[in-house]
């Protein structure tokens, strides 16, 4: 169910219980995947209110040609969940986060992506306070650069009214920390809200594809993908075709390729260890037709890396949890090249392990350990 912009805001449900989150709903920008799974896992222990804030609508233009493959895996419906999207005016936003936060709800969760509008969260959190219930903000950390070391710290005013602050980093909790000093918010890290880890980006472009053996129809379609590369950009680019083979053909197909001099062709057997190598070196991944138990997709979990999943199965045999996945169809070359220039445009984050979301549900939901500390800072900003 969801609530839009032109309904009344009579039709909020305000007596319904356990956890609100709000943050970033579409499920076309990895802000909003992420919050998706956050809210999957949550869930799996408490009834959940969804409440989707898209501030800034326009960056959306065009993503839908690169589908999630987490958010493909969660379209069926939750009993546990309820959606509300948030009105585009800030004072109607603001009604709907004091209508749905309450005294029957146990903790108010909103998300935080630095570099977007996160303004709002002013807003939900002073209807938290005003309804004397725990909030918690989790904030990504991102890849740092020399222009930007630090862009959570910039997010600590907007953040400073939540009773409890979650980054990803060890060394960002750090600073808040100190930022903040003995006043209100407690904070910590957690590592389902981190996406560093992997090197910083390069010039250079590297694409790991693994296809099925013998398979000439994904062939030609990874071929006529890479081959939508402009020319003046091919020189930084560079495709790894791992592919088990018999005969010519295949390598034939390779060869008359029109970049087929930044193609390589490996159908030789690969060890574990040469497996992560290519994994963790590669910009981004591609796996076609993988299996419950594929190796290549585990290994692209491990590294964190971006991957493209090829298929034209109409279930999924892998990707649940993983905000670092893609969707595209092998009989369009078109889906596979957009898809694979999304994954490389995200080659500076490595992505969470699909497990951290369950991590971080338990951690959220029940938090009585939250809410004596939130008590008590609260005692003693009344004594002063």
């Amino acid at each position: 169910m969801f609530w839009r912009p032109e309904d009344s805001l009579s039709g909020v449900d305000a007596t319904r219980s356990g956890v609100v989150v709000a943050g970033p709903g579409s499920s076309l920008t990895i802000p909003g995947i992420v919050v998706g799974e956050i809210v999957r896992a949550l869930t799996a222990h408490a009834r959940v209110t969804r409440l989707e804030v898209d501030v800034a609508v326009d960056a959306l233009a065009g993503l839908h040609r690169a589908p999630s493959l987490a958010a493909a895996h969660d379209a069926r419906a939750n009993d546990n969940l309820l959606n509300y999207r948030a009105p585009d005016n800030a004072r109607l936003r603001t009604q709907m986060f004091r209508q749905l936060i309450n005294r029957d709800v146990t903790v108010a969760v909103a998300y935080a992506w630095p570099g977007i509008d996160n303004d709002w969260i002013r807003q939900f959190l002073q209807a938290a306070r005003s309804a004397r219930v725990t909030s918690v903000v989790l904030c990504a950390s991102l890849p740092t650069s020399t222009t930007n070391p630090s862009a959570v710290g910039e997010l600590a005013e907007i953040m400073s009214g939540a009773n409890r602050v979650v980054v990803g980093e060890d060394s960002d909790a750090a600073e808040l920390a100190a930022l903040y000093g003995s006043r209100s918010p407690l904070v910590e890290a957690h590592p389902a809200l981190s996406l560093r880890g992997r090197n910083e980006r390069s010039a250079s472009r590297r694409i790991t594809a693994f296809l099925p053996r013998d398979n000439a129809e994904t062939l030609t379609s990874m071929l006529s993908a890479f081959d939508a590369i402009p020319e003046a950009w091919i020189p930084n680019y560079h495709l790894n075709i791992v592919m088990r083979y018999e005969g010519e053909k295949l390598p034939d197909m390779v060869a008359a390729s029109y970049h087929a001099d930044y193609v390589e062709l490996m159908g030789e057997d690969i060890s574990g260890s040469d497996l992560d190598a290519l994994a963790s070196g590669s910009s981004a991944l591609s796996v076609a037709e993988p299996l419950s138990d594929s190796r290549a997709f585990s290994t692209a979990i491990g590294a964190g890396v971006a991957t493209v999943v090829v298929t034209n199965a109409s279930t999924l045999a892998v990707g649940r949890g993983y905000v670092g996945g893609f969707l595209a169809s092998s009989r369009h070359p078109a889906s596979v090249h957009v898809a694979l220039h999304h994954a490389l445009r995200l080659d500076g984050l490595r992505f969470p392990n699909p497990a951290a979301w369950q991590q971080l549900a338990l951690r959220l939901n029940p938090p009585h350990d939250w809410l004596d500390q939130a008590n008590a800072l609260e005692s003693v900003a009344t004594e002063r």
